[in-house]
């Protein structure tokens, strides 16, 4: 069922504008309905243009337009030429109009309705088509249809905006206007459209792509030895598609029968929507020769001696006429690229060709191509040819060998550079002096399109097993079924499962700034690594903490933290990825032996009978306080005050010498050394 959205757009149309600059008249627009209901109603009810200046979007009425009315039309069709097109496009449109403006009726028969109603609107998208092509090939039409409009109130150089609408509202589409964006400026290429040749064989195919801006095609030819053109098409070339949307269509024209070689001048006119016959292109050109001579047979090439190939082939039994010769090409691949062997073109009575430069041990496949006079070619199918070999290829290298926790081996091995490498036998034993058996193979054929030589293969074996490796040779085949010596052989061992054995913790000591350690590792043969695994609180999880060396049976956690309880663990990996249990948890301790670091930078600074002392501590916090001592009259340090920051300043006697120094203090009784002194003197 369409959804909402799709309906609405179902029963949305708009109405396009074109238009183009006239200097010293203004700016001409035509504008045409989407739809033929939204044309009736115009027509009936008129059209408004509306026009903006630039990007403003604000957009003002400027005229309603609306057809001519039956005086009007008499006196339009009247004041024409009689006879001329102009009085037939004009008396077409007033008929068109008539036919819109007038309400269809009758009753409704519900046996032939729906083709009665197909009927009627093939009726009208004809009439339709027909008001479109004569609005667009006669000005006169589109003004006396209310279908055209003169803005002369333009400046140049202005960039305008119109939209044009119906007076009155359609009961069942809804009109969307379209903006139209013009400049007030003359464009020279307006009305140019690119044709497009293809030089046949006695014929010449024109294209070009369909605009809105052209319509009606006329084309005119000047032969060899003609010194004026003849029109071609009694009748206008026109694509509907794209006609009045913004679709692209593709217009095209053939001329044949013509001779080959001779050189012809084409014009191609077409009407533009302004009602003016204008010129498109010109454009010369030749028809050649395409026709390409019969196509070679070619027998299977045979290897007759051990450096020749011979290669036959057949033609037609009355060749062309324009046959000039014959190239053989070869190619390691049946869609290769094919290099060609004779240096200069065979005569045309050539039906045999030796290759003596054919690749050893490598596919070579061959054609034959006929090539006439015009340089047109055709080519057999390439077929291969099958060399005598008795080398067999080198020796295969595995690159790698593994096998998963399922017991699914996968086999890689480096692929031989032989060019007529055809595939890999495998061979398995569950001990290196046991006979290999074969399990799997592949080979390509040498005619099939698919030459990829498959260098993985998959096996699949037991995993309970007493054995603890698996082995495997390979063997490697050309097209001549010639075989290598086996590879090396490769040793996979079977996947583990059993963990290593879980290591043990024998000994935890406590120091002032670390703990130490000490641990008996797995005793497990494949083993590859330990961890040590640390945490502050026993319901968190395990993290590791440290990676141990392969012997290493003590560590000193030097980054304890004094006063806090750390929990540590131990596991063990192998080569399987399997790991231990946790080892059973212990725990440490670093006490605190109450030294403090002693502060740093320590500064003196007098100004104005007043000394401030400052300096840094990294481990400040609200426990930390510091004790200043200053010396007395016999140059002791002697406790003098205390502060909570990093300074301290106090007035003293500018003339006296006074010498300090600070000392850390913690809230839990810790202390630093007293810090070096820093003396003010007079």
């Amino acid at each position: 069922m369409p959804t909402a959205n799709a309906q609405e757009e179902e029963f949305t149309t708009t109405i396009k504008t074109r238009g183009r600059y006239v200097e010293g008249k203004g700016i001409e627009l035509r504008f045409f309905p989407d739809k033929p209901a939204i044309l009736n109603t115009g027509l009936q009810s008129g059209f408004v243009i509306e026009r903006a200046i630039g990007e403003t979007g604000d957009f003002a009425e400027i005229a309603r337009v609306q057809p001519f009315s039956d005086a009007e039309w008499e006196a339009a069709i009247t004041a024409a030429e009689p006879g001329s097109e102009t009085q037939d496009y004009l008396d077409l449109a007033w008929n068109f109009l008539q036919s819109a403006t007038t309400p269809a009726g009758g009753a409704f028969n519900f046996q032939e309705g729906i083709s009665s109603m197909r009927q009627q609107k093939a009726e009208e998208d004809f009439e339709y088509a027909v008001f479109v092509l004569s609005a667009i090939r006669e000005a006169q039409v589109a003004e006396a249809l209310g279908l055209s409009y003169l803005d002369a109130d333009v400046e140049a150089g202005i960039s305008y905006v119109y939209r044009v609408s119906i007076v009155e509202s359609h009961p069942l589409y809804s009109v969307v206007s379209e903006p139209f964006v013009i400049e007030a400026s003359k464009n020279e290429n307006e009305f140019s459209n690119e044709i497009y040749v293809y030089e046949g064989d006695t014929e010449l195919n024109f294209a070009w792509e369909e605009t809105a801006r052209l319509s009606g095609y006329y084309v005119e030819r000047m032969g060899p030895g003609e010194d004026s053109f003849s029109l071609l098409n009694d009748a206008p070339l026109y694509n509907l598609s794209g006609k009045l949307n913004d679709q692209e269509g593709r217009g095209g024209y053939r001329d044949e029968n013509l001779e080959n070689y001779e050189r012809y001048i084409y014009r191609f006119y077409a009407n533009n929507i302004f009602g003016e016959r204008v010129l498109v292109d010109e454009i010369e050109a030749m028809p050649r020769d395409r026709t390409p001579p019969g196509q070679p047979y070619l027998q299977k090439p045979e290897h007759v001696a051990p450096r020749e190939v011979e290669i036959l082939w057949e033609m037609n039994d009355v060749p062309a006429e324009d046959l000039m010769g014959f190239a053989v090409g070869r190619s390691a691949t049946p869609e290769g690229n094919f290099s060609v062997l004779n240096g200069s073109l065979l005569n045309k009575e050539s039906r045999s060709f030796i290759d003596t430069s054919f690749v050893e041990g490598a596919r070579n496949y061959y054609v034959v191509q006929a090539i006439d006079t015009a340089f047109n070619v055709s080519s057999s199918l390439p077929v291969s040819v099958m060399l005598i070999d008795t080398i067999p290829p080198v020796q295969p290298v595995f690159e790698s060998g593994i096998i998963d926790s399922t017991g699914v081996v996968t086999l890689s091995i480096s692929k031989n550079t032989e060019r007529d490498l055809m595939g890999y036998r495998i061979f398995r034993a569950n001990d290196p002096e046991h006979e290999f058996s074969v399990v799997d193979e592949s080979f390509v054929e040498i005619d099939t399109l698919n030459q990829e030589i498959q260098v993985v293969f998959n096996d699949t074996v037991t995993l309970n097993s007493l054995t603890p490796y698996i082995y495997y040779r390979t063997k490697a085949l050309d097209f001549n079924y010639n075989q290598s010596s086996f590879s090396d052989i490769m040793k996979i061992e079977r996947p583990d499962t059993i963990p290593p054995t879980t290591p043990v913790f024998k000994r935890v000591i406590n120091r002032a700034n670390e703990i130490e350690l000490h641990f008996a590792l797995s005793q497990s043969k494949d083993v590859e690594a330990h961890q040590l695994y640390r945490k502050g609180n026993m319901e968190e999880p395990w993290e590791v903490y440290a990676a141990l060396e392969t012997t290493q049976q003590i560590f000193v956690d030097s980054l304890a933290r004094q006063g806090v309880i750390y929990y540590y663990s131990l596991r063990a990996r192998d080569n399987s990825e399997l790991y231990s249990d946790f080892a059973k948890a212990v725990y440490g301790k670093a006490y605190d032996d109450g030294v403090r670091p002693v502060v740093d930078d320590l500064s003196l600074e007098m100004q104005e009978g007043t000394v401030t002392l400052s300096w840094n501590y990294e481990q400040m916090d609200e426990n930390t306080f510091f004790v200043i001592y200053k010396t007395d009259q016999q140059g002791r340090l002697i406790s003098h005050g205390r502060s909570d920051s990093l300074e301290f300043s106090e007035t003293i006697n500018p003339d006296e010498v006074a010498g300090y120094a600070v000392r850390t203090y913690t809230a839990d009784g810790g202390q630093s050394r007293l810090s070096d002194q820093v003396v003010y003197e007079p």
